[in-house]
């Protein structure tokens, strides 16, 4: 085999300007696995502990289920249209939001994902200098070498990666219950919210939930457009939403509840059972230590990819090419720290992103508007998004105690479904009286609720 064509069978087409021909579609297990080892990441067990550690395990273990169950609906309706379509989240957001105007859309989307990626980043060198003892700038570069490389392949490597990086996360997971178990206590159910640990509502627990995966959930797109029809992207997203990333979740949150002694701050540092691992030394620690790269390496690959297809597609250039830029610019932010400003991240995002994908779903799946697809701009889409992105913000400034994803995701769907029926109106109240005008306008197909 020559070394063209083995590097043309290891770097295939990402199809970052196109649909994906069904031809080269991937079987429902690759799909999957790129999906469902995404959640399964420490970052998850993080959230699950430390809603568990504010709210008490029954109560934590509701909003992780209701946040999952919302990202399933979300995720999931926008899987199906990726897998019927094979277009990438900014192919598809032209037709919702305009020629000109999804570079709004994307360009954020793209831009807050390499920031994800930059966190991650951070976090993998912070959790080897914090439990390992190993040099944090040193670690950090490693990491993020090791996480560009892997993205530079493509979806194959997400692929790969992922069915190594699930099972792993499940097992040490487990491991680290037990070391809970035996040096806490069994009664999870009893577990009551940490003294002190500061007021947390059921309704931010929920975003909490939710806007961790809001914006690649929104972009699901880049993942499932390579499902061979609808059905199959919708269920490779039900594997990660609720199943994946409720078990990553569960697993924090039962380590918070029957082990807080093992935890240090576990309003602030949840379920981080990394410390656990390497306390038992052994396999254990080696075990955890090849965890930390791999498990983290795939919501960095993940994010990474999200961002280089959509600014690829934006300015008309190379994936790969797109992906070494923006990795080692995410590796530069990582550097200076910024994966510290966790919360304000899920704060930005649940705030602002999941009107998106609402507006999304209601245009193309629930409503099937037939748009313009040669419109530079669809006004609609942004006043929607404007005015559902103010409401989530008021609640925010006035009912902190509800959720504010809850609120835009409504408001984003009746107000672009109202928007819908008064420009429909519009458009079949044409102008002229006469007969040949009447026929004129039955013979239009205009699109109705």
């Amino acid at each position: 085999m020559s070394t063209a064509k083995e590097a043309s069978t290891l770097l295939d087409s990402e199809y970052e300007h196109t649909p994906v021909p069904q031809e080269h579609r991937r079987s429902f297990a690759s799909v999957s696995a790129v999906w469902y080892s995404f959640p399964l990441v420490l970052t998850s067990a993080v959230i699950g502990g430390a809603v568990t550690a504010m709210l008490g395990f029954k109560m934590g273990i509701l909003a992780i289920l209701v946040g999952n169950l919302m990202l399933m609906v979300v995720v999931g309706s926008l899987s199906y249209l990726a897998g019927k379509t094979g277009e990438s989240f900014a192919i598809s957001a032209k037709r919702t939001f305009g020629k000109a105007g999804y570079v709004v859309v994307s360009g954020l989307l793209s831009t807050v994902v390499i920031g994800w990626f930059a966190l991650m980043v951070g976090l993998t060198g912070d959790t080897m200098a914090r439990s390992f003892g190993q040099n944090l700038l040193l670690m950090t570069l490693l990491g993020g070498v090791l996480y560009v490389a892997a993205t530079f392949i493509g979806i194959k490597a997400l692929t790969i990666l992922g069915y190594f990086a699930a099972p792993l996360y499940v097992i040490l997971g487990i491991a680290a219950i037990v070391i809970a178990f035996n040096s806490g206590t069994s009664a999870i159910f009893e577990y009551e919210p940490l003294a002190g640990a500061g007021a947390l509502s059921f309704g931010v627990a929920v975003t909490m939930i939710f806007s961790t995966f809001t914006d690649s959930g929104t972009m699901t797109a880049d993942f499932t457009r390579w499902a061979k029809n609808g059905k199959h992207g919708f269920f490779a997203a039900f594997t990660a939403f609720p199943i994946a990333k409720f078990i990553a979740e569960g697993i924090g949150a039962v380590i918070v509840a029957s082990a807080s002694a093992l935890v240090v701050n576990a309003s602030q540092n949840g379920g981080d059972f990394i410390g656990i691992l390497a306390s038992a030394g052994g396999v254990l620690k080696v075990l955890a230590i090849i965890f930390v790269f791999v498990n983290l390496g795939v919501g960095c690959t993940h994010c990474l990819y999200n961002g280089a297809a959509g600014w690829s597609h934006m300015t008309k250039s190379n994936m790969r090419v797109v992906t070494l830029i923006l990795g080692a610019i995410g590796i530069a932010v990582a550097l200076t720290g910024v994966w510290a400003q966790f919360q304000g991240w899920l704060n930005l995002l649940g705030l602002i992103v999941p009107p998106i994908a609402a507006i999304l779903i209601m245009d193309q799946l629930v409503l099937k508007r037939r748009n313009d697809e040669s419109q530079k701009w669809q006004p609609l889409a942004f006043v929607s998004w404007g005015l559902a992105a103010a409401i989530a913000l008021i609640v925010d400034r006035f009912a902190p105690q509800l959720s504010v994803v809850v609120a835009g995701l409504v408001s984003s769907a009746v107000i672009y479904y109202i928007g819908h029926l008064i420009t429909s109106r519009r458009t079949t109240a044409t102008p002229g009286d006469g007969p040949v005008n009447d026929a004129i306008d039955d013979s239009v197909d205009v699109p109705v609720a």
